[in-house]
């Protein structure tokens, strides 16, 4: 398994996160991560039994807070036997997982969380899909199957700057329908991160997010998705 490649934020030797989402995201799954699974745990209550428990897997300290996408993301929650049916899905380059979590059932079977992390609204933006032409059909088909069971109008664009977040919903369509994995999206939305590049309120998160899911056009709630807000911590 390998750190993802490319990763700009600012990091020390030990995969240490000097601010934003990142550094958020790595002590709240070292931790506090009792405190983290319980409120995941309460954004899914719908759709996650109290008897489940949520084991996480990465950032971890041990593993120099390593982050994981495609297949290592697979293995690393223990569902490598899915790799060859995401690459046929979606070409290498795939979303790199803020944190991952293992879900055990009470009846044995196991399920896991995919963790979306922001600090400031600017995060939730980038530069769009950049694929070569052969990854980017991959990538365009894959976003419709995802919309077409989101009941999203195909005309909606997520291939722009909301791409992020469009890979994502795409990811959770492959494991819960392809794989047919009990799979859980949680965005966790960090509140007053003194040491994000804007510190954002809970007041500027809700608009904001309403905002992206309508670009997104998002006319109903993403099922087996959540969203946390989390209280900075130093």
């Amino acid at each position: 398994m390998r750190e993802c490649d490319g990763d700009r934020r600012r990091v020390d030797a030990n995969g240490r996160a000097c601010a934003g989402s990142q550094r958020q995201i790595q002590t709240y799954t070292n931790d506090s991560a009792e405190t983290f699974g319980k409120a995941i745990a309460e954004s899914l209550s719908g759709d996650l039994p109290p008897s489940a428990r949520i084991l996480w897997v990465s950032p971890l300290i041990h593993e120099k807070y390593a982050e994981y996408r495609d297949g290592d993301f697979l293995r690393v929650l223990g569902l490598q036997q899915h790799e060859s049916e995401l690459l046929a899905f979606w070409p290498k380059g795939g979303p790199c997982w803020d944190a991952l979590a293992r879900v055990l059932f009470s009846d044995g079977h196991c399920g896991c969380v995919l963790v979306e992390a922001k600090s400031h609204v600017n995060e939730i933006y980038g530069n769009g899909c950049c694929a070569s032409d052969a990854s980017r059909q991959q990538i365009c088909e894959g976003l419709r199957k995802a919309k077409e069971w989101l009941g999203v109008a195909p005309e909606a664009d997520w291939t722009g700057k909301l791409y992020q977040s469009a890979n994502r919903y795409a990811h959770l369509y492959f494991l819960r329908v392809v794989a047919k994995i009990d799979v859980f999206l949680v965005n966790v939305y960090f509140v007053n991160d003194d040491r994000s590049k804007s510190p954002t309120t809970i007041h500027e998160w809700k608009p904001a997010i309403s905002e992206v899911k309508q670009q997104l056009g998002l006319v109903s709630p993403v099922p087996f998705s959540s969203e946390v807000f989390l209280d900075a911590v130093l």
